[in-house]
């Protein structure tokens, strides 16, 4: 049984969450998304700017690159590097395909409190690799650095070889977050960023080691400190009753991307044709077209746009409506635990599904998430979702 048991960072220990703004201006920065109607973010000039408010879409101000890197994800698993090997607390990302740590080569890398460090002088298997890599974010942050290979135990699962990407360079806002010490992407491999070629994904090697059969793994996301876990090679049909229901995926953007054409409102199923998701670890938010806030948000008696800090909020005491949303042709329905996002100030509460602004398609990060169990199969470029009962 190869079940990876996630850990959330001191930072949210007690239930605590990223905030809003940094949540939803996280997901700005990794979509490149214009403002629509309700989006109260936006990445402008490469930039992620905060906008003025829901009938003014001028810019108010450019979001702090701190603001927006400590919007980091809510969850870290420990993963082992090298021989004998140091265990660093890594971002588990379905939405990018880098897996990049904090490393000796950081100037000063000694003195880096809060963080372990991978040090490839000290592992008998690590060789310096050909390329380099280097991720720039629209809040002005970036990270880069070279490469190694190394061995890299994932659960009980030894991947030998695997490209891990050194950081030499981090900008200060990477510098202030204590929450992990690095990220391990689990998207497609067309989306790594090594230069002048992309390097291979830990699941992809783990596929082209024979480490896993099925070519799966699977997510459960917990609530509060409650423990969740990813799982490689191994479906755990313990996490519900209820069946999994699989669904092709369109890998072309290197995401995990499925057809959700229809949603529910209140028993009352809505038509969504052409509509497509991405499933998403690494956004918090649901973030979805503006027909469907303002239905959802017109459903709550109390609810209203919050021009100063960017989004919709309702009143703490309102009866959250039963919402669902379809991936591929089953309908999962959302927590309504999970849509109450934080805490909004005067009684009011922020919601977890949000606009999208100019997008094409959804995001389903965490909010939705957390409603199901996932299985991402890479070998048969399939997602099976699963309803939970908790």
């Amino acid at each position: 049984m190869k079940l990876h048991q996630l850990v959330r960072p001191e930072k949210y220990k007690g239930g605590k969450r990223p905030s809003f703004a940094a949540a939803y201006a996280r997901a700005a920065r990794r979509y490149g998304f214009e403002t629509g109607r309700n989006a109260g973010f936006a990445k402008r000039n490469n930039i992620v700017v905060k906008v003025k408010g829901k009938h003014d879409k001028d810019t108010e101000h450019e979001v702090p690159a701190e603001s927006i890197q400590n919007g980091s994800l809510e969850y870290v698993v420990p993963v082992k590097i090298g021989t004998p090997g140091v265990t660093l607390n890594l971002d588990f990302d379905t939405g990018s395909s880098d897996l990049w740590v904090w490393s000796s080569e950081l100037a000063r890398s000694s003195a880096q409190k809060g963080h372990t460090i991978y040090n490839p002088s000290k592992s008998s298997t690590a060789k310096k690799a050909s390329g380099t890599w280097n991720i720039s974010y629209g809040d002005g942050s970036s990270a880069s650095g070279n490469v190694y290979t190394d061995n890299v135990t994932v659960a009980d699962i030894v991947i030998k070889g695997q490209a891990v990407e050194l950081a030499e360079k981090l900008s200060a806002s990477f510098l202030q977050d204590n929450g992990n010490d690095g990220l391990l992407g689990l998207a497609w491999p067309q989306i790594n960023t090594v230069q002048p070629e992309p390097v291979a994904t830990p699941v992809e090697n783990m596929m082209k080691q024979n480490l896993i059969n099925p070519p799966v793994f699977t997510v459960k996301l917990g609530r509060g400190d409650e423990a969740g876990f990813y799982s490689f090679g191994f479906i755990d049909t313990s996490v519900t009753p209820n069946p999994i229901t699989y669904t092709p995926v369109d890998n072309s953007q290197g995401f995990w991307q499925v057809q959700s054409t229809s949603w529910m409102l209140n028993g009352e199923t809505k038509e969504r044709s052409g509509n497509t998701t991405i499933l998403d670890t690494g956004t918090t938010l649901c973030l979805v077209a503006d027909d469907v806030v303002d239905a959802i948000y017109g459903a709550i008696p109390g609810a209203v746009f919050d021009d100063q800090q960017g989004g919709y909020k309702f009143p703490s005491n309102a009866t959250i409506p039963e919402i669902s949303f379809a991936v591929g042709d089953t309908l999962y329905k959302l927590n309504p635990k999970d849509f109450a996002f934080g805490d909004a100030g005067d009684g009011f509460t922020f919601g977890g599904v949000q606009s999208r602004g100019d997008l094409d398609f959804d995001i389903f990060g965490d909010v939705f998430l957390k409603s199901v169990y996932v299985v991402f199969n890479q070998g048969e470029k399939t997602v099976g979702l699963a309803q939970r009962n908790d």
